[in-house]
């Protein structure tokens, strides 16, 4: 009886380690499935940071809508995934960029593209969102982290041009209150307009 008391005793300290290194994990796990947390593969030192997880149509849409895309925009996709915002806003027109650090999303967003036939309006570069030159676009849009989106924020309001608008789906930008938001399907999405005096 002892000894199975010991052994016991020995489990019950191996299930509380267990616990301990398992349940944040766990936690974290819940956090990325519930449907909150999501889509490009940018990053610090090893190139990742947010998961790929895509963007509803209904929401793409409404992203697409609510940033009046339109012949003669130029929009950039931070975090491009399977490409399906840039193809999107090629077939509303407009010029269409999607960038996108994880090869095989490049090499897949590029098939989505030429089967929509919107390679004339549409391309995807596989470069970090972090590098990226926005100043030749005139709308922004993205699905990331609350902590990239901070980090991408100095970038927008000093290169883009008064006027050009900002889209995210599900994260606000900490103290830049958005213009506009939207809710599709329990999402959230913001809409921000750079103003005169970003610049």
């Amino acid at each position: 009886m002892r000894s199975t008391s010991r052994e016991f005793a020995r489990i019950g300290i191996f299930a509380q380690l267990a616990l301990a290194v398992w349940l944040p994990v766990g936690l974290a796990a819940m956090f990325f499935i519930d449907g909150t947390v999501h889509a490009q593969d940018s990053i610090f030192g090893d190139k990742k940071i947010v998961p790929f997880v895509p963007s509803p149509q209904d929401v793409v849409d409404k992203m697409i809508e609510l940033a009046g895309v339109k012949k003669g925009d130029t929009v950039y996709d931070l975090g491009s995934g399977d490409g399906r915002i840039v193809i999107a806003a090629a077939k509303k027109g407009a010029k269409a960029v999607g960038f996108e650090i994880d090869p095989d999303l490049v090499k897949e967003s590029r098939d989505n593209i030429r089967k929509a036939g919107v390679q004339e309006l549409a391309e995807i570069r596989n470069q970090d969102i972090l590098t990226v030159n926005l100043s030749p676009a005139s709308v922004v849009t993205m699905y990331l982290l609350p902590d990239v989106n901070l980090k991408l924020k100095p970038n927008l309001l000093s290169q883009l041009k008064p006027g050009s608008r900002v889209v995210s789906h599900s994260f606000d930008m900490g103290d830049w209150k958005p213009d506009k938001t939207e809710r599709v399907n329990g999402r959230t999405i913001y809409l921000w307009t750079i103003p005169a005096q970003a610049r």
